[in-house]
């Protein structure tokens, strides 16, 4: 693969030219308070048994304030709200942000790395920093992508870091652009 800007006039050469400048962008929002109904919901989910996920008095004697979140869970949960309504997602099940500019592309998941710092337990304010870390365009032998890293920094209202997650997607032209 070899870097290449998308051809001028498509729809990812747009994304591309609004996204590549704000490299570097940082925002940060507040999830909220991370309660024990989550973590056994999301425990469940995923198959994970040990009571600690479930049981305070089992969190306790291991040494935690409450139950602890299993620890892909902060990076795991894409909404955290009440959700948005199905007339506002688009195809793939995710919600349409108002920044989103590449939403008529095609997008698929490239690589996701975790650094799971210190655990998340219920009671616990949790804040989330987006770092828009990369934007890269390259030409493959499936045509011109953007591949596009946004760094997620999961950490409590004092700054101690919970979770890194870097997460890769790469963009594509919609069906019949070149």
């Amino acid at each position: 693969m070899s870097e290449a800007a998308p051809p001028a006039g498509t729809p990812l050469a747009e994304y591309y030219a609004h996204m590549r400048p704000r490299v570097g962008e940082r925002h940060t929002r507040s999830l909220g308070v991370l309660d024990a109904v989550t973590i056994g919901r999301y425990a469940l989910t995923i198959g994970a048994t040990d009571p600690v996920h479930t049981d305070p008095a089992a969190a306790r004697a291991a040494g935690y304030a409450d139950v602890v979140a299993p620890p892909n869970l902060l990076a795991a949960i894409f909404e955290w709200g009440v959700g948005t309504p199905e007339d506002e997602l688009k195809p793939d099940g995710t919600p349409v942000r108002n920044d989103d500019a590449g939403a008529k592309l095609r997008s698929m998941g490239a690589g996701e790395q975790m650094e799971i710092v210190a655990d998340a337990v219920a009671g616990m304010e949790i804040l989330e920093e987006e770092v828009l870390d990369a934007v890269v365009a390259k030409d493959t032998r499936g045509g011109p992508c953007v591949f596009v890293s946004t760094l997620h920094i999961f950490k409590t209202p004092d700054g101690a870091v919970l979770n890194r997650n870097r997460r890769t997607v790469v963009r594509r032209n919609p069906e019949g652009v070149a």
